[in-house]
């Protein structure tokens, strides 16, 4: 019994350990105005955000690159564009004004290398 209760303790402290570790965030984290790419599902592991209306095509890099799984645009008027490629390059994925998306279809998972916060796709 004290084996079974060691066990069960020893499991309880690890998650507590690992919680502050995994990977958290919300839409609500992406500032008004602006266009947010995240490398998780629902809104989790931000990789990139930036003001709506620029026109300058920005290429993701490091731990960002091509991981994009979920995005928000909290702009009004301004429509955004994710690109397979570097530099614009690739295949497209527009960020519509005032919209999200929670989990982007599996055959847009993970392919965002570049993007824009003006004129979409």
């Amino acid at each position: 019994m004290r084996i079974k209760l060691w066990i069960a303790g020893a499991m309880i402290a690890a998650t507590a350990m690992l919680a502050p570790a995994l990977a958290t965030g919300a839409l609500s984290d992406c500032n008004s105005g602006n266009m947010c790419l995240w490398g998780n599902n629902d809104f989790q592991w931000m990789i990139a955000e930036r003001a709506a209306g620029s026109g300058t095509i920005t290429n993701l890099s490091g731990d960002a690159d091509n991981q994009m799984d979920s995005w928000a645009n909290r702009s009004a008027s301004y429509n955004g564009c994710g690109y397979g490629g570097a530099n614009g390059t690739g295949d497209t994925q527009q960020f519509n004004a005032n919209s999200s998306d929670g989990n982007v279809a599996f055959f847009n998972s993970d392919e965002v290398s570049s993007w824009r916060t003006r004129y979409g796709c």
